[in-house]
């Protein structure tokens, strides 16, 4: 009898002492949120399909070449965040930038953009119909607005960089354009470990 009780109390506490620890991120958790696949056309002219990076956690960022406030300071971000990533990291980090400028940014102009910066990640363009469904699934939502540019307008738009994990679903984003990336990189390696 007294076995039975002891046993009756190790079936009932043991499942507190081994259930996985709630993850918390720094940036907002998307608990494991499916994501929109898709694929476009990188700076080198290449496609690039993010259901390729399965297998590997991916950093997705949204920018535009004629960007001088809010994309120089994330890429640079992204740029950092990379750069403290040990060699075995980087084998499991797969970086991705999307433009939002899809009428401005093509293939070429993008790899001379990322080139003068010393960015040597995917940079990705396509056809409004591909981007419109990457922005809409993702929240980027370009605006184009009239300017005195050459091209005659900029974008506004939201900055949002995801972490997905290496099945492609979004763990954690970050809505800011000037995030700490201290936290960030936290975020990161808490994924990279999962």
């Amino acid at each position: 009898m007294r076995l039975e009780i002891i046993l009756a109390a190790i079936l009932i506490l043991l499942p507190g002492c081994v259930s996985e620890e709630q993850i918390k991120f720094n940036g907002r958790d998307l608990d494991e949120s499916q994501t929109y696949k898709f694929t476009l056309e990188s700076h080198d002219g290449e496609l690039w399909s993010l259901e390729d990076q399965r297998g590997k956690v991916v950093v997705l960022v949204f920018m535009f070449t004629r960007c001088d406030d809010t994309c120089p300071v994330t890429s640079q971000n992204v740029n950092w965040v990379k750069s403290q990533l040990s060699e075995a990291e980087l084998e499991q980090v797969s970086f991705v930038s999307v433009t939002v400028d899809w009428r401005n940014d093509s293939p070429s102009k993008l790899e001379n953009w990322s080139e003068d910066r010393g960015y040597d990640w995917p940079h990705l363009t396509g056809t409004q119909e591909a981007l419109e469904m990457v922005y809409d699934t993702y929240g980027a939502g370009p605006i184009e607005q009239g300017d005195d540019s050459n091209e005659g307008y900029t974008v506004a738009h939201t900055s949002p960089t995801y972490i997905l994990d290496s099945d492609l679903k979004g763990r954690v984003v970050w809505s800011d354009y000037d995030f700490p990336v201290d936290l960030f990189l936290e975020d990161l390696r808490t994924v990279l470990a999962i």
